[in-house]
C-alpha cells in the first residue's frame, strides 16, 4: 500500500469525527457548560459489520445492538451496508454510546409497516445515540398513525437520515436533539413530540 494512500478504517474513522465533535458541541451547548460527553470521548472502542449478503457479523441490524453489553460507556460503531432491512429495530435504555452508521440515506433503509404508535419502524431510548445515513420508513398506509422512528433518549445526534411516512412519523418524544441535513416527510401531524430538538439543514415534505 502506497504511504500516500490512506488506510480504509482512517477513512471512515475520519468521516466520523466531525459527527462525535457536532454531538459534544450540542451537548455542550445544551449544559452552557464545557462538560465533557460520557461514552469515553470520541474514541469509537469497537465497529460491527451489518450486511445482508453474510459480509459482515450479522445479516440483520437488532441481533447487532443485541450484541452489545448492558450499560455500555464506550462508543461502539454499528455500520450497516446497503439494502432494505425489513425488520424492527430497537435500542433500549440499557445500551447507550451507540452509533447507528448506513452506508447513506438513498441506499440504506430500515423499514417496515405497522399502524401501532407503540412499535415504530425504529425505537431509540437510550441517551448518547447517534444516527447517521438511514432511512427509517414505515410503509403502514394513509389511514392510520405510521410511525418511522421514536428518539426518546437524551442527548441523541442525527445526521444525513430520511424520514418517511404519513403520519406521525417522527416522533421526536424527549430528551434533547439534534437534528442536522434530513430529510422528513408525513402529511397529518409528522413531527412531534416533547423533546428540546435543534434542526439544521432540514428538508419537509408534505
Amino acid at each position: 500500500m502506497s504511504l500516500l494512500t490512506p488506510h480504509k478504517s482512517t477513512i471512515i474513522w475520519l468521516s466520523l469525527r466531525p459527527m462525535i465533535f457536532h454531538l459534544i458541541i450540542f451537548i455542550g451547548y445544551c449544559f452552557c457548560l464545557g462538560i465533557a460527553i460520557d461514552c469515553g470521548g470520541n474514541h469509537v472502542t469497537n465497529t460491527i459489520i451489518v450486511d445482508q449478503q453474510g459480509r459482515g457479523a450479522f445479516k440483520m441490524i437488532q441481533p447487532a445492538i443485541d450484541s452489545i453489553k448492558n450499560k455500555n460507556d464506550h462508543w461502539v460503531k454499528i455500520h450497516i451496508n446497503p439494502g432494505k432491512y425489513v425488520e424492527h429495530v430497537n435500542i433500549p435504555y440499557d445500551k447507550p454510546c451507540i452509533i447507528l452508521e448506513g452506508s447513506d440515506r438513498k441506499t440504506t433503509t430500515i423499514t417496515y409497516g405497522d399502524e401501532n404508535i407503540a412499535t415504530p419502524t425504529f425505537f431509540s431510548f437510550p441517551p448518547n445515540v447517534i444516527l447517521s445515513g438511514i432511512t427509517f420508513e414505515n410503509t403502514f398506509g394513509n389511514s392510520e398513525p405510521a410511525v418511522a422512528a421514536i428518539i426518546n433518549g437524551d442527548k441523541s445526534a442525527v445526521f444525513n437520515c430520511g424520514f418517511l411516512g404519513y403520519q406521525d412519523t417522527l416522533f421526536d418524544a424527549m430528551g434533547r436533539h439534534y437534528y442536522k441535513n434530513c430529510y422528513i416527510q408525513g402529511e397529518v401531524d409528522f413531527i412531534f413530540g416533547e423533546a428540546q430538538s435543534y434542526f439544521e439543514v432540514i428538508i419537509i415534505i408534505i
